[in-house]
């Protein structure tokens, strides 16, 4: 009984960005060498070498599970190559660690791939 209380309370915080990102700050652009990628729920991550003035720092992008993804039009092979350059927009951290949660990605190829919530070509 408790878990059936409790469960819609665990819903609403795992979705509340704004209490973990800075989303209702102007977004960040990133760009640097794709270093690993973990299509795993219930958030995708991908990690990104990025030179942050002569010191490269590994962010840790977080997205949409692996399928929302899909419905995105991205799939663990043929999008996401190791070594490969990557620009990504999103919202950092609040707390100032680099990890940030994706609105968009640009691909090596130059595509550029929208992933929002609410977003009808995107994840949710």
């Amino acid at each position: 009984m408790a878990a059936i209380v409790l469960l819609p309370s665990l819903v609403f915080a795992h979705h509340a960005l704004q209490a973990e990102f800075e989303i209702n700050k102007p977004s960040r652009h990133w760009t640097g060498t794709l270093k690993a990628v973990h299509f795993i729920n219930p958030h995708s991550r991908f990690e990104i070498d990025v030179d942050e003035g002569g010191k490269t720092t590994t962010w840790t992008f977080e997205t949409a599970a692996p399928n929302g993804l899909r419905r995105a039009g991205l799939s663990k092979n043929g999008f996401f190559e190791v070594g490969k350059t990557y620009t990504v927009i999103g919202y950092p951290a609040r707390d100032g660690s680099p990890i940030a949660f994706v609105e968009q990605i640009t691909l090596p190829d130059g595509r550029t791939i929208r992933i929002w919530f609410g977003d009808p070509n995107g994840s949710n």
